[in-house]
């Protein structure tokens, strides 16, 4: 038999889940504005029947010329082939028959008007629950196209239908309807009634900013096979210009019976087709609804569940001047088919949210079978969720026990609302029909503007949370890389979250974050997955995890995942998030291995960024046997995806040689025996004696300091500050060998007795020969060679590479530095740029070329700056700079601390000037200076102390300032002016005269 569900002027009226009018729970948003959240009608009974505001019913479509066919035509959604066309129907009950009550609402709806909307299914083919889907639908469309041939110009006519259950929307006369009502083949027959529409602290209750914060939001993982996930609002129309929504509207559509589309008409598909925002109710309530299930932030408001998700919005209101929005039951269906059929052609739709119900009823159990109207959607979503596709509805908000329609199918998941300290609100259905609670009190989120929002409450509110979580838990994936499926969310949410009960039934407020990470196996330290002892390559994905509290850094990221490893040799291990086994890392890793026990006990052993290919990450470290390390991989920036962790050991050799003792990971004292050993240092700052025997020791990770002992001993540094002591026997000693990221760093070396080769290799060593005659090697980096410790003066010439006295003669290649001793030294640069530090003693240090430093010390020093631009500092007491070797005049000012000429050299604690051999002009200080021209035709002038100023060779002027000087002419023509003071001038050879001065001898 054929039930007819009646579809007519006097609808049934669904609400859209917001809070009721009875001061149980409110919307904050001012009720003059928005209604649409707490609707305003009288509560009805379950009949489907409810008033509007005013005491009338709401609107219902334009009567039409019954014997013409439809100015509207059937809405045409076009199904492209199923993902799974052979994927068997879900098994379907029967409406339980025509309802003599809703055929005297129809006859009264057509007494009123002349005809009524209904609502017919018919007689299931018998194979609809055994064969494959395709031919299911052709069966369900030969049922359907045979009622319309039989009743057809007998007053009654086909609207619409669906596509996976044999129901279709009529349009009939008083004639018609009986027509349909003595079909054998009809089994039910209603009234198209109505459904009317009834951030910030909700994702953080149900921990799904924290998801979003660990790179999981919904809009797939670096390299996902199926993208992002889309999420179907079902409801008045969603504001796809509002800056929550940022362009991830990706489909749009509308069915209205009462032509409420904005085009017009009773269907539209494409862009805007989901937006109908022309009026102060239109798309208030869809838009609020997607904005928490979906939404990303922007200005003044706040995220919604699953912030990446892409949208699906789907308008089925069909009226938008009223109070509220109201909704046929036959557009709700079709909205549905909608969906399904876009799930159908490919896209990764993992949830539908429908916000509206029946005011003021509520069914604790089955209600599949009440009417046509109930056993059509639950077929379309049964479908939708045979095809993975989670179809969400609000439980209601008559505070009855149950859940209203539709969320009382067993085909659809309903939500019951909490405030934000897990209480049920007042307003909410629940019982044992609800599966999950949800935040639903004062929840803030988009309406309709760039960046408006606003507070509304309702189980409205709380569904969409639901409908996000699944947009959130559906890309996270199982050991495999595949999607996990809607069972095991639906597991996952049922094993986490928060006890709520009300109505005698005991169900989980969700946690996504919980639900989430739960799916992965290693997402915690205590969790880690154990690797093989050998070489590797782990096929993982870091989707859906997070970071524990406790977890160390260096790396403050949000969504590691965590192995053992307890290698069963020592070696050099290499661990690293490169491509391999057939494996490929698809996003920005960070890596680091510790060792420790517990959380609080880790310490790191080495971390990583970038030093693999592109943006994955490597390490290598010193691997000891029986040793498990704990290695744990983050994306940069939340960054999600596909992994792979490779791992190989080799054997360690100390430079070719096995070794016989090995170091650990922590910091060590190491000693090796009388024999000769070879000793290998592991990571930490490392103390190594080597002992006796010609030993062999190399360095590793950390500063180290190595003692040689009594043979002759062969040290290798490490790629830090190492400092090597060698002992008495002939050493060779390297440092920093290079090829890591800390190359600039250098090495103390120091030979101690026997004839010793110290070689820095990379960085910037200290190269301090000691006893005995000595090799010194700089290499790469500037390095130094230091005689603090010479028991005598030292003469060490850089140009030749040659040194004498102190401990011995040594020779040079690479150093572009000296330190002298306690004595009086002469240190001589070369070409390079050299710094030439004369310490104690009244030392002569020469630059040569270069841009020399040159430092003199504590004592009366002579600098000898060299053909750069040098830095010339005499230190204490009455230093000299000469330039007697210049080969060019020079300008010299005491003053300003600058001489030029040669170069441009910068003078600091210089009391003494000798000049070139050419023409030079010279001016002192305000200390006593002796200033000295040598030949050329020098300008030599004092300042206000007791100056002595020698003329030398050339026909010089000299001027001696306002203090008693002592002014000294020499061969050729000299001019002595004496200026302030009792000045003392002194003619030479030559014609020379003076001007001022107090005391003259040999001047005419």
């Amino acid at each position: 038999m054929l039930s007819i569900l009646l579809a007519g002027t006097g609808p049934a009226t669904l609400t859209a889940q917001g809070a009721a009018p009875d001061g149980r729970g409110s919307d904050n948003q001012a009720a003059a504005s928005d209604t649409q959240d707490g609707p305003e009608s009288p509560h009805r009974g379950g009949d489907g029947d409810t008033k509007g505001k005013d005491g009338k019913k709401p609107p219902v479509p334009e009567a039409e010329a019954f014997d013409e066919p439809s100015a509207d035509p059937r809405p045409d959604v076009p199904g492209e082939r199923s993902v799974s066309p052979d994927e068997p129907l879900i098994p379907l009950a029967n409406p339980d028959g025509v309802s003599q009550r809703e055929v005297a609402k129809i006859r009264e709806t057509i007494s009123a008007n002349g005809w009524a909307r209904v609502n017919v299914t018919v007689t299931p083919p018998r194979s609809l629950t055994t064969r494959a889907g395709r031919a299911q639908q052709a069966d369900v469309a030969r049922a359907l196209d045979a009622l319309a041939q039989r009743v057809a110009g007998r007053g009654a006519r086909e609207l619409s239908r669906i596509k996976v259950y044999p129901f279709a929307t009529y349009r009939v006369t008083g004639a018609g309807l009986n027509r349909l009502l003595a079909d054998p083949e009809v089994t039910s027959v209603a009234e198209d009634g109505f459904a009317t529409a009834t951030l910030d602290v909700s994702t953080g209750v149900i921990d799904s900013d924290l998801l979003n914060a660990a790179g999981t939001n919904g809009d797939g993982w670096s390299g996902s096979p199926v993208g992002a996930q889309e999420v179907a609002i079902i409801d008045s129309g969603v504001d796809n210009d509002h800056a929550a929504f940022a362009g991830r509207v990706v489909a749009e559509a509308c069915r209205s019976a009462n032509s409420n589309c904005p085009n017009g008409a009773t269907t539209q598909d494409g862009a805007d087709a989901g937006e109908n925002c022309t009026h102060s109710t239109d798309c208030d309530h869809g838009t609020h609804v997607a904005s928490i299930a979906a939404g990303t932030s922007f200005t003044g408001g706040h995220e919604g569940v699953a912030r990446g998700a892409r949208i699906i919005a789907v308008n089925v209101a069909s009226d938008g001047s009223g109070s509220q929005w109201t909704a046929f039951f036959s557009d709700i269906i079709a909205g549905l088919q909608f969906v399904l059929d876009r799930r159908n052609s490919g896209a990764n739709v993992v949830s539908a949210n429908m916000s509206i119900g029946i005011d003021g009823f509520a069914q604790e159990g089955v209600c599949d079978s009440n009417n046509a109207n109930f056993t059509a959607t639950q077929a379309v979503a049964a479908n939708l969720q045979n095809g993975g596709v989670a179809v969400i509805a609000a439980a209601g908000n008559s505070n009855l026990v149950g859940s209203s329609y539709p969320a009382c199918l067993t085909s659809v998941y309903s939500v019951s609302a909490t405030n934000d300290s897990d209480v049920p609100a007042g307003f909410t259905n629940s019982g044992t029909s609800t599966d999950w609670w949800a935040p639903g009190v004062d929840i803030d989120a988009a309406v309709p503007g760039t960046d408006t929002h606003a507070n509304k409450s309702g189980t409205s509110m709380a569904a969409p949370h639901v409908a996000g979580a699944f947009g959130l838990l559906r890309e996270c994936v199982d050991g495999n890389g595949v999607q996990i499926t809607n069972a095991n969310a639906v597991a996952r949410l049922n094993a986490t979250g928060v006890n709520v009960t009300d109505n005698g039934a005991t169900r989980r407020r969700i946690n996504v974050l919980d639900a989430a990470t739960g799916l992965v196996n290693n997402n915690d330290f205590a969790n880690a997955e154990t690797l093989p002892a050998t070489a590797f390559n782990d096929f993982d994905f870091n989707i859906c995890s997070d970071t524990e509290p406790g977890e160390p850094g260096p790396f403050s990221l949000d969504n590691g995942v965590w192995w053992n490893w307890t290698p069963t040799t020592t070696g050099l291990a290499t661990v690293s998030t490169e491509d391999g086994g057939g494996n490929v890392t698809t996003f920005d890793t960070t890596l680091t291995v510790y060792t420790g026990n517990t959380l609080g006990t880790l310490e790191v052993v080495e971390a990583d960024d970038d030093s693999g290919t592109g943006l994955r990450s490597l390490v290598t470290f010193l691997a000891n046997a029986g040793t498990t390390y704990r290695i744990k991989v983050d994306g940069f920036g939340a960054a999600t995806g596909l992994l792979n962790l490779h791992s190989e050991i080799n054997p360690v050799t100390c430079q070719g040689a096995t070794p016989t003792v090995f170091g650990t990971a922590g910091d060590d004292t190491i000693t090796g025996t009388a024999g000769d050993d070879v000793i290998v240092a592991g990571e930490g700052e490392d103390v190594i004696n080597s002992g006796g025997g010609n030993d062999r020791v190399c360095g590793d990770e950390g500063d180290d300091t190595v003692n040689g002992g009594g043979g002759n001993d062969t040290v290798y540094g490490g790629p830090e500050a190492d400092t090597i002591q060698g002992g008495p026997g002939s050493d060779v000693l390297l440092g920093n060998q290079g090829g890591g990221d800390l190359d600039d760093v250098g090495d103390t070396l120091n030979g101690g007795a026997g004839d010793d080769t110290l070689d820095g290799w990379v960085g910037n060593d200290r190269l301090i020969g000691g006893e005995d005659n000595d090799s010194l090697v700089g290499a790469d980096g500037t390095d130094i060679a230091e005689y603090g410790g010479s028991p005598s003066a030292v003469t060490v010439n850089l140009t030749n590479s040659s040194s004498s006295g102190g401990h011995g003669s040594d020779d040079f290649f690479g150093v572009e530095n000296l330190l002298g001793s306690a004595f009086d030294d002469s240190l001589t640069g070369d070409g390079a740029a050299n710094q030439l530090n004369g310490q104690l003693g009244s030392d002569k240090l020469g630059g040569l070329g270069g841009n020399d430093e040159l430092l003199g010390g504590a004592d009366v020093d002579t600098l000898i700056p060299g053909g750069g631009d040098d830095t010339v500092n005499g230190g204490a007491l009455a230093d000299l700079v000469s330039f007697a070797v210049s080969p060019a005049g020079v300008t010299v000012n005491l003053i300003s601390g600058t001489a030029t000429g040669e170069g441009t050299d910068a003078l600091a604690g210089i009391e003494d000037v000798t000049g070139s051999p050419h023409n030079d002009t010279i001016d002192g200080n305000a200390v006593i200076n002796v200033l000295a021209g040598l030949a050329g035709a020098d300008i030599i002038r004092g300042s206000a102390q007791d100056d002595r100023l020698l003329g030398g060779l050339g026909n010089d002027f000299m001027r001696g300032g306002t203090g008693d000087d002592f002014l000294q002419g020499n061969e050729n023509d000299d001019r002595l002016f004496g200026d302030a003071g009792q000045d003392d001038c002194h003619g030479s050879t030559g014609v020379d005269t003076q001007t001022a001065c107090e005391t003259v001898t040999g001047v005419p």
